[in-house]
């Protein structure tokens, strides 16, 4: 019991010389101590066998005294491991102790027939230990430069010379180099062995842990596939975790964020800790196991696992962020319609100025004029002219207050309608006599192409005339000379179409998803060919949507452009005679 205890200590002891940067590591802990140990014990070996060297009386030469004091070497280097850590450069110096004690040895014992020359093989065994095919390269050239330089001095003759060796000695000498590499190689395996252990126990500990959290846990081999994935593969997923394992997790990442995945598990097996956000196919299920596989958006946490789970370097922790990334995409989007809204309100601000402002500077200079005692002598036909460019300013005035005022009333949905049955032909013949002289002036060719037993259709009749003149006027304003602008009007099935068609500019693909949207012009130069506030076609959206129905626009740069209102032929959105109105909110929404 006392030499257990005396063990205990001992043990103790040497465990509180183990360097504080390996104490969290259970493995490199455990090699530091076998090493403290086994060095510690081997330099006071010596110190046992000293009180019988004294007492035989032997007078010890100074070559004995030198190996005596070398055999300390063990002591010296365990104080070195102590201090600094470095395990591998601790081995490197045993090695090569023990390469020197040959030599000595050797020197004094027969040079290359000497029976400590076996022991040479001693030093690549020990700095096997470190793991370092370094420190083995380093023990290797040593051992060779040791019997290169015996060699030498053999050749040279000046090697002591010494009796001849019996072969019951040299026998010992190799039986006792053979017991020692067998007992370093039994250290070597039982060091195997408890890392073995230790990374088993580690692994248990480790997926213990991870199949109670609930984030998806892998653990990635050094070329990136999965060695271990927890139990939340099936909730973040929806597939085993045994189907995860290997290429499993890498195929069912979306293919435009496998590089950033490969990335991050590289810089992980570096020594780094990343966290990156992907997107990962989850398994359909239930009624939707043949629709395509959804993406989810995943966080993952990557950085380098511990030592003890073995030959997995790299652990992964993936969580479930797609409402966080919805969240923010609504955000952002809100962001941009709001900027995009401030945009188009400065600069429709800026076109209301040019557009009132003309007319009314043509009613202020020519009222002044017909009012200047001095000028009431004109011609009559010259006062005709001017009071007709007054009358012509005030009405194009009133058309861009009504554009206003229509539009205000249709996003705080405060304008009404009457929905009752009417009939398109009238409706269209009154349109094209409204915009004829127009189109004429323009030099604009007006046709118009009625389906015949055209049905009448549930609208109210001057929002129905006030779209389909909003959009004459549009078509036959960016229309060249020489162009045509024709009005349809058709039914297919319970639909009703009242479509305007020209062969003017065209408006690009980027800009039609916006039009109809309040204060986007296409063109929002004050120098812009066209007048006009450009409200005209958000009425027209507002006034659709009213009823129930909507708006369609096809066009092509340079050829022409289409817009279609479709509305349904025997229903609307409010009874007939009753008011309808539109909501801001839901008209947004409908948008």
């Amino acid at each position: 019991m006392r030499h257990i205890g005396a063990m205990k200590a001992v043990l103790e002891h040497v465990a509180g010389w183990v360097h504080p940067s390996v104490a969290d590591d259970a493995l490199a802990s455990a090699r530091h101590r076998a090493f403290l140990l086994s060095h510690i014990l081997g330099g006071v070996a010596p110190f046992a066998a000293l009180p019988g060297l004294l007492a035989s009386g032997h007078a010890a030469s100074p070559l004995e005294l030198a190996a005596f004091c070398w055999l300390l070497a063990p002591i010296l280097i365990a104080l070195n491991l102590s201090r600094s850590g470095d395990l591998v450069r601790a081995h490197t110096l045993s090695a090569l102790s023990i390469v020197v004690l040959v030599v000595a040895v050797s020197l004094s014992t027969g040079g290359l027939a000497s029976i400590a020359l076996p022991w040479l093989v001693l030093a690549p065994l020990e700095a096997g230990l470190s793991g370092s095919r370094r420190a083995v390269g380093v023990a290797i050239v040593a051992a060779a430069g040791a019997v290169a330089l015996l060699l030498g001095l053999n050749v040279a003759g000046l090697t002591p010379t010494a009796e001849p060796v019996g072969p019951v000695l040299t026998a010992l000498g190799v039986f006792g180099a053979s017991v020692c590499a067998l007992a370093l190689a039994l250290r070597a395996a039982e060091s195997v062995g408890e890392g073995d252990a230790l990374s088993r126990a580690g692994r248990a500990r480790f997926e213990l842990f991870a199949g109670a959290v609930s984030d998806l846990v892998t653990r990635h081999a050094p070329d990136g596939t999965v060695t271990f994935a927890s139990p939340a593969a099936a909730g973040l997923l929806g597939v085993a975790p045994r189907e995860l394992v290997g290429r499993g997790l890498f195929d069912r990442i979306h293919i435009g964020d496998r590089p950033a995945f490969l990335h991050a598990l590289a810089a992980a097996t570096r020594g780094a800790e990343t966290t990156i956000e992907i997107r990962a196919r989850r398994a359909a299920s239930g009624e939707g196991a043949r629709s395509p596989e959804p993406f989810v958006w995943l966080e993952m946490r990557a950085r380098p696992a511990p030592a003890d789970l073995g030959d997995a370097p790299v652990l992964a922790a993936f969580r479930d962020v797609s409402d966080r990334k919805a969240h923010e995409e609504a955000l952002l989007a809100a962001r941009q319609d709001a900027d995009r809204a401030s945009l188009a309100k400065t600069r429709f601000l800026a076109t209301m100025s040019h557009e009132l402002r003309t007319p009314l500077n043509a009613i202020i200079g020519f009222s002044e004029i017909l009012t200047d005692e001095r000028l009431c002598r004109l011609e009559p036909a010259r006062r005709s002219d001017y009071a007709a460019l007054i009358h012509q300013s005030g009405l194009h005035l009133l058309d861009v207050v009504n554009g206003i005022l229509d539009m205000s009333k249709i996003e705080t949905g405060c304008f009404a309608v009457f929905p009752e049955p009417c009939e398109v032909g009238p409706v269209v013949e009154h349109c094209l006599g409204m915009v004829a002289l127009k189109a004429e002036a323009a030099g604009v060719r007006l046709a118009a192409e009625v389906a015949p037993g055209l049905p009448p259709v549930v609208a109210d009749p001057r929002a129905l005339t006030q779209m389909a003149l909003n959009l004459l006027s549009n078509a036959i304003k960016f229309t060249p000379r020489g162009g045509a602008v024709t009005l349809e009007a058709q039914a297919s099935g319970r639909v009703f179409t009242l479509a305007v068609r020209d062969t003017g500019c065209g408006i690009a693909p980027e800009h039609i998803n916006r039009l109809g949207e309040a204060f986007f012009q296409a063109s929002g130069a004050l120098d812009r060919p066209h007048e006009g506030s450009g409200l005209g076609l958000s009425v027209v959206r507002g006034l659709v949507e009213l009823h129930g129905g909507r708006l369609a626009i096809e066009s092509v740069v340079d050829r022409g452009t289409k817009v279609s209102v479709h509305l349904p032929l025997g229903a609307a959105s409010a009874p007939r005679g009753g008011r309808a109105t539109l909501d801001a909110q839901e008209m947004r929404q409908s948008a």
